[in-house]
């Protein structure tokens, strides 16, 4: 897994934070209230659909238990953006995984290639 998060010098307090190896494993984004305004899922390299799972929590996150504040879902072979300019507000902090096997609370399954996100938090 290879998570990275840095501060976007053209918009000075966002976050820009990309997985490379997006899995069932919760990856940490931010430990404080903020917003989301861009996921950008690529999935091209796998044949099944996947699903970018977001928790609004600085507490404990089981994947396929925890249900998730937000879900984004891309479909097999494609590269997908969902944007919202005006930022869609959490309030204590946000966590991330990605599952091919449910959009809502169950799922636990790791996509079998390689899916890449990009969230854009401030």
């Amino acid at each position: 897994m290879a998570l990275s998060i840095a501060n976007v010098l053209a918009d000075v307090g966002s976050l820009h934070c990309v997985q490379t190896d997006a899995t069932s494993t919760v990856d940490v984004l931010k430990g404080s209230s903020g917003s989301i305004h861009k996921v950008e899922i690529d999935n091209t390299g796998n044949t099944s659909a996947v699903y970018v799972k977001l928790w609004d929590t600085t507490g404990s996150v089981t994947v396929g238990t925890t249900d998730p504040a937000f879900s984004f879902k891309c479909p097999a072979s494609v590269l997908r953006v969902y944007s919202c300019p005006n930022g869609n507000a959490f309030a204590a902090g946000l966590k991330a995984a990605c599952v091919t096997d449910g959009g809502g609370t169950a799922g636990t399954t790791s996509p079998t290639n390689d899916v890449i996100y990009r969230i854009q938090l401030s």
